[in-house]
Parts: structure tokens; sequence; C-alpha cells
């Protein structure tokens, strides 16, 4: 691992010599508030450093035009100036670690690839005769191919140092908060087993860790906890499981080895979050997973990487997380260790250097295949599109989003958040969510001015776990509080949804426990849309129907207090315009077939972990 790191006065220097660079940020006393604000930002995010997204998408900016554009500066990307209409209040720029900024520097004619072949090489961009299309087409994130000229440890140390400074530079506690954070970038036969890595900071170790590195994801977590005894914390957190082939929540590893104790252990403390929704689709369920779930079909996407028509959809076992819960519960009972307790979070993965996850203000996600050819965006049975996908761009999100509940916006208080899961996801939305547990709640405590403050003192928030009440057989009692985002769609309902082991076997229900409007639930529990106001031709909708903010409490009337269960709430907006919609009406072209006009943008609580005697 090396004993030498990175720290925030080495490199006030380098932050100096950045384009437009300035002294690091003063890190001066700031307020903070007991009972927690939310603070929303995107933990997921390439820009031109990432070997992908300068070749494939064309993407020359840096990281410090994501963190001017999170701050709602305006940047312009392909000739196109975007801006945010609500500004970030946190950023990760998390760059693939395999070849980091390799292309970037291959294209600078003054730059250390200047007199290698490299810089003709990436002016072919993908072509069949092009050694990086041929990186690219065999999966460079684990190709094990090294290519010796681009993993030079000089020019590696020179891009990460970049990296590190242009973080540093941009942040501003109280005010703005940069992480510093890279992407170790596994991908077994074009299956996403994918982690980013976030650093507490402001020490970070000499390199990133990738998969040209190790395959093995334990090797990632060794070089996490190898760091963390030297004071360098971080966090890694899984995404795109939905793609993961089954991978990323498996009965065995990588390697295909049975899943150990050690492997739970490891797992365990390295990742207490998980991403649940992004640009290439939502990886809470799968309609085939939950064929209950009236709601379980929200921005799915099956078909990316795959050229091969006979293998047009991806496997849905061990590939979402509310499975993995599911499956956790099973391996703690097996191992004595849960691997897979997971806070939630969103974030956009978007290689544009941006995350536009605004559907009104949809940015584009993946560069040149993106907003500029609408016809071949909104109809690609007309006009062939591919490209990084090799599928139809309409199917992809303008999604998603991290909310954090912290006392400040600094490193310190967003990170430990982060660590102890009180977190939540959206689909891109700002709307505000939060939900506790406890046994000594009073009915009617959310009516009180003060039942945040009760709350906290006698239960637990989103993230923690509940053990059993001793001597006692009742229910938890669970409150919950959600707030519109004041720009996007009024609130639909309040969803808690129930994960749990019968006799082995995984078991999951949906309650409807709050909603707007005069609907009541039928027989079976269920309950009636709330309309739809969406004009498709004008991408517009009216707000006059849903509700500002849902507040109430619930108890589960199923309880059995000898079975551990899981419970999260999921929060549905009133339908509003999909980015598809706002495209086709700002061009005046027709719908698009294949993705809905509307959809019914969404948030998630992370989980709540109720355990038995027995389970603690």
């Amino acid at each position: 691992m090396g004993k030498r790191i990175w720290t925030a006065a080495g490199l006030a220097l380098a932050a100096a010599m950045l384009p437009g660079g300035g002294p690091l940020s003063a890190q001066g006393e700031t307020a903070k508030n007991p009972l927690r604000e939310a603070y929303f930002g995107d933990l997921h995010l390439h820009t031109g450093m990432s070997f992908d997204a300068a070749l494939a998408s064309g993407i020359q900016l840096g990281p410090e035009a994501s963190y001017r554009y999170a701050m709602g500066e305006e940047v312009e990307i392909l000739g196109r100036k975007v801006r945010r209409r609500a500004p970030l209040d946190f950023l990760s720029v998390t760059d693939h670690a395999e070849y980091l900024g390799m292309v970037m520097l291959a294209r600078d004619p003054g730059g250390p690839l200047a007199d290698t072949a490299w810089p003709g090489e990436i002016a072919k961009g993908l072509g069949r005769d092009s050694r990086a299309g041929q990186i690219m087409g065999g999966g460079f994130y684990g190709n094990p191919e090294m290519i010796p000229e681009l993993w030079r440890y000089d020019l590696r140390r020179s891009v990460w140092s970049r990296v590190v400074a242009a973080a540093e530079r941009y942040n501003r506690p109280g005010r703005f908060t940069s992480f510093v954070g890279f992407e170790w970038s596994h991908t077994p036969g074009n299956a996403h087993y994918h982690r980013v890595a976030i650093f507490k900071g402001p020490r970070y170790p000499q390199l990133p860790y990738s998969a040209l590195d190790s395959r093995d994801v334990t090797d990632l977590w060794r070089y996490a906890e190898a760091h963390r005894k030297e004071g360098i914390d971080s966090l890694m957190i899984p995404h795109n499981s939905n793609l993961s082939d089954g991978f990323a929540f498996n009965w065995v590893d990588s390697a295909g080895r049975p899943l150990t104790r050690e492997f739970a252990e490891l797992a365990g403390r390295n990742e207490p979050l998980a991403e649940i929704t992004q640009v290439k689709g939502t990886s809470e369920t799968h309609p085939d997973l939950s064929p209950t779930d009236e709601f379980a079909g929200f921005e799915l996407m099956n078909h990316y990487y795959y050229a091969q028509p006979s293998r047009l959809y991806r496997p849905v076992q061990g590939s979402y997380v509310r499975q993995a819960l599911q499956r956790g519960l099973m391996l703690r009972q097996k191992l004595g260790v849960n691997p897979w307790r997971f806070g939630f979070v969103g974030a956009s993965d978007f290689h544009l250097a941006v995350s536009g996850t605004e559907e009104f203000n949809y940015s584009g996600a993946l560069g040149a295949d993106d907003l500029d050819q609408p016809e071949a965006l909104l109809h690609p049975e007309s006009v062939q599109s591919g490209g990084v996908l090799n599928g139809p761009l309409q199917q992809i999100s303008a999604s998603g989003i991290t909310g954090v509940w912290a006392e400040a916006n600094t490193r310190e208080d967003l990170f430990a958040a982060m660590r102890r899961r009180e977190t939540f996801a959206t689909s891109g939305v700002r709307m505000k969510l939060r939900m506790f547990g406890g046994w000594d709640y009073r009915a009617g405590l959310t009516g009180r001015a003060d039942w945040l403050r009760t709350a906290y003192d006698r239960g637990v928030p989103m993230g923690g776990q509940l053990a059993q009440e001793r001597g006692k057989a009742r229910a938890p009692r669970f409150l919950f509080d959600a707030v519109k985002d004041p720009d996007s769609g009024n609130l639909d309902r309040i969803q808690l949804v129930k994960l749990w082991l019968e006799d082995g076997e995984p078991r999951e229900k949906i309650f409807e426990v709050r909603w707007a409007g005069e609907r009541a639930l039928d027989a079976e529990g269920r309950l009636a849309p709330i309309g739809n106001t969406v004009d498709p031709r004008t991408a517009t909708y009216s707000n006059t129907i849903g509700a500002v903010r849902l507040t109430g409490e619930w108890s589960d009337p199923e309880f059995d207090p000898a079975v551990p269960a899981i419970y999260y709430a999921r929060v549905l907006e009133i339908p509003t315009p999909r980015w598809t919609t706002y495209l086709a009406a700002r061009n005046g072209l027709p719908l698009a077939k294949d993705v809905p006009a509307a959809i019914q943008e969404r948030g998630w609580t992370s989980p709540i972990y109720y355990l038995p005697k027995g389970w603690e």
C-alpha cells in the first residue's frame, strides 16, 4: 500500500496550479443543527477523466467543471450550456480508476503521452482498428491486458493529485461539500460488479484502487481497511446491481467461491450503503421478484451492453437491492454476520461531467449521443442509435440523487451520517424524507411541535436497528414525514415495505400508510391511483391533486416479535412529465413509443432493522 499519503496542506500548491486555481477552503466553525438538516448531492459522477466518458462520450471537462455545475454555475458541454435550477449541497466525482485520466493526457499536444502512439489511437475513437476502441470493446474495467504506457506510476500519481486537489479547492464547509472518490469497475462478461469509493478526507491514499490491480472485491475492501488503519477513512457503495447479471448479491463471490464469514465481515464494515437508482435504471426490485408490487416496474433497464439479441434481458435473481436485504437476513442465519445491511443512496452515474437530474432540465447523461439528436433519441426505430448503450437511449433515466440528514454541511457530518445510514434516495427530485422507529412513541406524536426531538430521543432514525423489547410482544411504532420538492409534483402516497423470513424463505409485503385525497383502501389493502394531470402534448401538469406534505405513524398489524424484519418507506409523487416528453414538446416531435409519457418520481428511506433476541 505504501505509507505516503495526500494531505490537504500538501496539495495546496497543486490546487493553485489548476486552471482557475485558488487557495483551499477555510476550515471555519460551522453552525450545527442537532435535529439535522436534509442535504442533497450526487455520490457517483464521471468526467473526461474516465476512459469511457472521454473516448465514447467525447467529454473533455474535468472535475473542476463538475463542482462548479453542482454549485449552481453554468457549464458548457459539447457546445451546449447547462445549469441546474436547484444547486446541490455536496458532490463526489468518482471517475473510473482504470486508466484514470489517460485519454485526457493523450489529447494534450504538450502532454507526457505526446510522443507515444496513443494520441493517434485516441483520435480513432471507437474504430475497430483503434487500440483504444479494442480496450473499450474488451471491457477496459478489468481487461487482463495491462497497457504499460497507460499505467505509468508517475502519470497515475499526477492525475490522482488533480482529482484530490480539485475536491479540496471547491470544498466550502457549511455551504458546499466535495468528497474525493473513484470507481472500481470490475465488469465480468459485461456484468456490472462495480463500487464507488468515497473518502472522508482530508487525507488520501497515494493512488486509487482499480480492477487492473485486482478483480476480487475483497482486495478492494482490504485496500480500504489498510488505509483506515493509517487514518484514511472511506466507504464503498455497490451500484447498478440491476445490470450485474446476479453477481451483485449472489450466494458466491466474484471468483465463484461460497460466501464466508470473512467476506460478510469485510462487506459489512466497508459497504454501509447501496445505490438504488441511477441513469441506467432502478435497482430496488423487479416485477419478476415482486409480482404483487404494482410499482415494481419503475424505470427499469434490461439491455445494457448486450449486442446479442438472444441475451437482451438480464438475470434478475441477485441483482436487486430489496432481494439483497432479504438474502442478508438469510446469510446472517448461516454465517452469523449480515453482509448486506444497507442504507439507500441515489446517484446519477452520468458520464457528462454534470448531474442534471431534473426531468424538465435534463442535461443528457452520456455525451455525444444524448440530446443533440432528439429524433434518434425518441424514435430509435426510425433512426439507428447505439454508442455507449447498444440500445435505445430513450430508456435511460434522469436519476438520481442522495439525501443525507446531518447536523451541518461538512465532510465530517455528512460522512458520519452516511456511516450510520441516515440517508435516503430519490429518482432525481429533492423531496425530503424521514423515518423513525421506536418502542416508546405515543400515538399522535407527529402532531406535536417537538416530535422530532422525541423521535431521536426515544427511538432510532432510518438506517438504525431496533432490538427486541424485553418481556413485551408489542410492535414498534414507525414515524414518517415527506415534503415535496418545490420544483416538482405534489405527493401521492407513502408506503411501508416490509421484508422478513418465514420458515427460512424470504417474504415481502407493502402497506399503504398515508396518502393524499379522499381515497380509501379496498378490501385487499390497495389504494386507487391519485389521477393524472399531465398533458403530454405540452409537457405540462398541474399540482391540483396530491399533498405538499405527508406525515404519519404506523405499527405493523402482523408483527411477530420472534421474526427479524426490515422496514423502509417509499414515497411517490403524482404523475409528472418524463424527460422524453419535455424533449418531444420542445422539438415538436411525436412522443416516444416505448417509454411512458408521465412517471411518478419517488424516494426511498434507508431501512430500519428489527432484530429479535439472539440476532443483535
